[in-house]
């Protein structure tokens, strides 16, 4: 019995805690909602939060640099889990 729960927290804890990356379809499901019109980029008040989670993972500093996420930048930020914290 004790050997069957040390194998059981021994997957839990290599398994349980590691961070699924997002799939391309999650990040396209996220770019449109934050794309709302549609322009291939978001700037402002929207881009915000994007942009803050940009800067706190550290990407390239090209990236958003003008305060402005085009759709590209957006989904390799996305796919690295950039935006895993953004609401």
């Amino acid at each position: 019995m004790s050997k069957l729960f040390l194998a059981a927290t021994v997957a839990f804890v290599s398994f349980g805690s590691v961070a699924m990356a997002a799939t391309p379809e999650d990040c396209t499901a996220m770019w449109k909602k934050a794309d709302a019109k549609a322009e291939g980029k978001i700037a402002g008040d929207v881009a915000k939060p994007y942009l803050a989670a940009m800067d706190a993972m550290k990407m390239p500093a090209a990236m958003g640099k003008d305060g402005v996420v085009a759709d590209k930048e957006f989904m390799d930020a996305c796919q690295k889990d950039a935006f895993k914290d953004v609401k």
